[in-house]
């Protein structure tokens, strides 16, 4: 068995290059319009395979305090979604959600809240004080899901994609002690 990162009610994320890699895959096709943003290759925007997933896991292995975790369903012990982190984002120096993904066939049901909640509670145990992420400016779902969380707007950056330049939202998560849900993290505001 894959080790354990964190754990919630429903989730349990594991280090993403142990587990299904074909059905890790699946979470990220099931998102072409994150895709299509963010990924791409032979001049084909949106393009993403096995040979791309493997490459991603392999380079997040080789940073130094990242993260890339498959979200597996504790029920089914299937993969649902993905997320990766920063234990220390090099720019913005504090603990940094680069991406969170939940399989289209399984979102809008709180998984990704869930998810987000399971994340800053195990970053509160590595003794983080905040953690930052970002989304595209003007994506009305994805800055929803954001202050959802309890992150609060904290800027804006320009950020080259593999779609070109775009401009990212910065939102920023404060992490006190709290007795909160069942992951002992405070998502309101």
């Amino acid at each position: 068995m894959t080790a354990e990162l964190f754990a919630t009610r429903r989730l349990t994320a594991v280090p993403a290059a142990g587990c299904d890699l074909d059905a890790l895959l699946e979470v990220y096709t099931s998102n072409p319009e994150t895709l299509a943003t963010t990924e791409g290759s032979a001049g084909e925007p949106g393009r993403y395979d096995r040979g791309m997933l493997e490459r991603d896991l392999w380079m997040a292995e080789l940073e130094p305090g990242r993260t890339a975790a498959a979200l597996v369903l504790v029920e089914s012990g299937r993969p649902v979604g993905a997320m990766d982190w920063l234990d220390v984002h090099p720019e913005r120096g504090i603990p940094w959600l680069g991406m969170l993904m939940v399989h289209a066939a399984h979102q809008r049901r709180g998984l990704g809240r869930e998810a987000a909640a399971g994340l800053a509670g195990h970053g509160r145990e590595q003794g983080w004080e905040r953690m930052g992420a970002g989304c595209l400016t003007g994506d009305a779902r994805a800055e929803g899901f954001l202050a959802a969380c309890g992150f609060a707007p904290a800027g804006r950056i320009d950020h080259r994609f593999a779609a070109g330049e775009r401009s990212v939202s910065l939102w920023l998560l404060e992490l006190q002690a709290v007795g909160g849900g069942p992951e002992g993290v405070q998502v309101g505001g």
